[in-house]
C-alpha cells in the first residue's frame, strides 16, 4: 500500500518500508524481490534508491499481486472420480464456485481502489462522537 501511495515520486528503500508495515525486513525483502522478478516493481541502487511500484496502482489489480506471491488462491480439490459420493461432488462443485468468485473479485480491485478504501475506513475509525 506504501508504493501505491508513493506512486510514481519516489522509490523507498526497504528497511523504510519494513518500519512503516512492522514487518520483519527480511521478510520484506523476500517480498520486494518475488515482486521486482515479477515486473511489478522497478529498483534503484544508491542514493534516493530503493522500489517503487513499475505501472500505475490503478493498472494493478490486487489478484495479479497474490498470484505473484502466493499463487491462485483456490479451494479446489482434484476431479472427482467416479466412485465419489454425491456429498463429495457438491463440495467439489462449491468450491469451484467459491475459487472463481474470489479471482473475479480479486481481479476486479486494483491497487488504486484498494488504497481508497483503506483511506476511507482508517478516516472514519478517527471520528470522534460525543
Amino acid at each position: 500500500m506504501q508504493l501505491a501511495r508513493l506512486w510514481p515520486r519516489s522509490y523507498v528503500q526497504s528497511k523504510d518500508l519494513s518500519v512503516y508495515e512492522n514487518l520483519p525486513t527480511k521478510f520484506l525483502e523476500s517480498i520486494l524481490l518475488a515482486l521486482r522478478r515479477g515486473g511489478f516493481l522497478d529498483s534503484k541502487v544508491g542514493s534516493g534508491g530503493g522500489y517503487r511500484l513499475s505501472r500505475s496502482p490503478r493498472e494493478v489489480s490486487v489478484g495479479e499481486i497474490i498470484r505473484r506471491l502466493e499463487g491462485r488462491l483456490t479451494v479446489k480439490e482434484p476431479a472427482p472420480r467416479a466412485e465419489t459420493s454425491p456429498g463429495e461432488v457438491a463440495v467439489h462443485l462449491l468450491n469451484e464456485r467459491l475459487t472463481d468468485a474470489t479471482d473475479r473479485v480479486l481481479d476486479a480491485m486494483t491497487l488504486e481502489e484498494l488504497m481508497e478504501q483503506v483511506s476511507k475506513l482508517a478516516t472514519a475509525q478517527q471520528m470522534y462522537y460525543i
